[in-house]
């Protein structure tokens, strides 16, 4: 195929692929629902240009995440994160 040419989708490729690559970094990051993350995965078996892309942006978060490797907060860090939260939430 040449390159620029659309592949042939059974799907509202447009919407859908938008939709998809507006979400493959959350999908990377395992930061999505397993119902939404289960429609990414459909998508990407059934469309090879966004497959294409997720590899590629699969590959630089490896990379990524190789040359930064996480390092874990501080408890007192944690702790304060997780006191901040209760109290937002109940309205103090």
């Amino acid at each position: 195929m040449a390159d620029g040419e659309m592949y042939s989708h059974e799907h509202d490729e447009m919407d859908e692929c938008v939709q998809a690559l507006a979400q493959v970094h959350a999908f990377l990051h395992s930061e999505l629902l397993e119902a939404d993350a289960d429609l990414i995965r459909h998508h990407l078996h059934a469309c090879e240009r966004c497959m294409e892309n997720f590899e590629i942006e699969s590959t630089i978060t490896e990379m990524i995440q190789r040359s930064h490797p996480a390092t874990k907060a501080p408890a007192t860090l944690s702790a304060r994160i997780h006191t901040m939260r209760i109290t937002r939430r109940s309205g103090h």
